[in-house]
């Protein structure tokens, strides 16, 4: 007999609608006896096969404040210290969200803290895509959803590309089974 490593995640993902997802994770007690890095480590394989770069434990129904990030970094308990002025407009997805993609505004650089799977404080500054994806991350542990940054225009305009896409996706699907 052999052992195989699934192609697929190995967490089930909370879409749309799960009220999990609305869910503000309190401060996790890092005195809890914890696989830190196995969390983690599942966490990443599965952040990995759904092609993200971020996940928060609140999507996989993991109740504790945490969330990876692509380069298998791992944030537990973080927080952010500083944010700058200016600010940037990039395109952000959401695993939970399969499909939908729309421009949001945030600050462009951010001081953090955290501590990692080794349970070691650590600060850093992120800037740009890196920025924007941790402050998405501590949204979903807030219970806060991208959707609720949108205008209701450009959220219809979202949903409208990610029914499109999401046709095709069942086209394509439907045709290769045949």
């Amino acid at each position: 007999m052999t052992s195989e490593i699934s192609e697929s995640p190995i967490l089930k993902i909370n879409l749309e609608g799960n009220d999990v997802l609305r869910h503000s994770l309190a401060e996790t007690d890092l005195t809890q006896d914890f696989e830190w890095d196995k969390i983690a480590g599942l966490m990443d394989w599965t952040m990995q096969k759904a092609n993200g770069i971020g996940l928060a434990a609140n999507q996989v129904n993991v109740d504790i404040r945490m969330f990876v990030m692509y380069g298998k970094k791992t944030f537990i308990n973080p927080r952010i210290t500083a944010f700058s002025e200016e600010t940037q407009l990039l395109e952000e997805g959401c695993l939970s969200f399969p499909n939908l993609f729309f421009k949001l505004k945030r600050p462009k650089i951010i001081d953090v803290e955290w501590y990692d799977e080794k349970l070691e404080k650590r600060v850093d500054r992120f800037e740009n895509m890196w920025a924007q994806c941790i402050q998405h991350e501590i949204d979903h542990l807030d219970g806060k959803l991208f959707i609720d940054y949108a205008s209701k225009l450009k959220l219809d305009m979202a949903r409208k590309r990610q029914h499109k896409t999401n046709m095709e996706i069942m086209k394509k699907h439907d045709t290769s089974r045949r």
